[in-house]
């Protein structure tokens, strides 16, 4: 019989819960320890990560009784192992998965949603980065939710909190290309100006400094507005309600607000639902991986071209070790765009 091949495998671990709106980096650990390359079970897959992708929601990681538990997040790996044939050995897939060097995926829901990226890595001849944010789930699920929920008709106003998110950014470039006025809100001037000035938004404000409600009225102007692209989903929706127009629609994609450890927002004035005859309608991504081709055939000579613009920060060389105070950084606002740590090469 031969013997099960030994990998030194260093991953995260949560070293305990936090109070508060974010952990910090004392609440990670890591440990290195050898392991055998497991025996799989049907549709099991064994993986080496190669980017690990760094988003708020990891926070979530933490509730209940965490402590000594994996950090899970959304992870480019390699298969080295497999006994899933649409994810053969030597493919790459992206993929909830442990904060690892290796990690045995065996969990149902994390197997449930696997999408395999090497083909179109490959052919779009761009950095893999790139299918952690610009082409990968963040940006399919804005580019999905505008098609599938959106509606959207040349001619009218739409409204996106968070703009300047990873998000709000691709959500604000496909409306405008769409025909749209696109108005935007995020948290800095510097992002107001970037928002105006590179990308295009018809117009902009400061949700920290200006009064959100008079704002948004002043940004939509006498048409008015007709989408709210939510984002947050927090007090922001009251005021979307107020001033959407007759037929307006509510599409609730994130929830921001409850990453920064605030509670489930409640909206206070839903009556102008049935008065104003507005559509409030949530869009999951998970159901929806099936139009990942689709995206693709779209987004990628968009994104060579330049035609869409977007930010990213790679930390190249990056070691296990680094991520959790990686992470407590995107918390804080330290990078620009998406972020991404690469482990390894393809």
């Amino acid at each position: 019989m031969t013997a099960a091949k030994q990998y030194t495998n260093t991953r995260v671990l949560i070293n305990k819960s936090f109070e508060g709106a974010t952990p910090n980096k004392s609440h990670f650990r890591t440990e290195t320890v050898t392991i055998e390359a497991p025996e799989l079970k049907e549709n099991e897959l064994f993986t080496q990560a190669l980017s690990v992708s760094l988003d708020p929601f990891i926070r979530f990681d933490f509730s209940g009784d965490a402590t000594e538990s994996s950090v899970i997040g959304y992870v480019l790996s390699k298969v080295l192992d497999s006994k899933n044939p649409l994810y053969p050995v030597g493919s790459t897939i992206f993929s909830p998965a442990e904060w690892a060097q290796y990690s045995h995926i065996s969990n149902p829901e994390h197997l449930a949603d696997v999408n395999r990226y090497d083909e179109a890595i490959t052919s779009s001849g761009l950095a893999p980065s790139l299918f952690n944010g610009i082409l990968g789930v963040p940006a399919f699920t804005v580019w999905h939710s505008l098609k599938q929920v959106g509606d959207l008709k040349a001619g009218e106003t739409i409204y996106i909190s968070s703009a300047a998110g990873t998000l709000g950014q691709i959500a604000g470039q496909l409306a405008k290309r769409k025909g749209l006025r696109v108005i935007g809100s995020a948290g800095s001037q510097e992002k107001i100006d970037y928002l105006i000035n590179e990308l295009g938004f018809d117009a902009a404000f400061n949700y920290k400094t200006q009064d959100k409600k008079q704002a948004l009225l002043t940004a939509a102007g006498p048409k008015g507005l007709d989408i709210y692209y939510d984002l947050v989903g927090d007090d922001t929706v009251d005021i979307a309600l107020e001033v959407l127009n007759p037929n307006g629609r509510i599409l609730s994609i994130g929830v921001l607000a409850m990453h920064q450890n605030a509670a489930p927002y409640a909206p206070k004035n839903t009556i102008n639902i049935l008065m104003k005859q507005l559509r409030y309608e949530g869009y999951l991504v998970f159901e929806n991986y099936a139009h990942f081709p689709q995206f693709w055939e779209e987004m990628v000579p968009l994104v060579k071209s330049g035609e869409i613009k977007f930010k990213e920060t790679v930390i190249e060389g990056g070691k296990v070790e680094a991520l959790g105070e990686a992470y407590v950084n995107v918390l804080a606002g330290k990078y620009s765009g998406k972020v991404s740590v690469q482990l390894a090469s393809l």
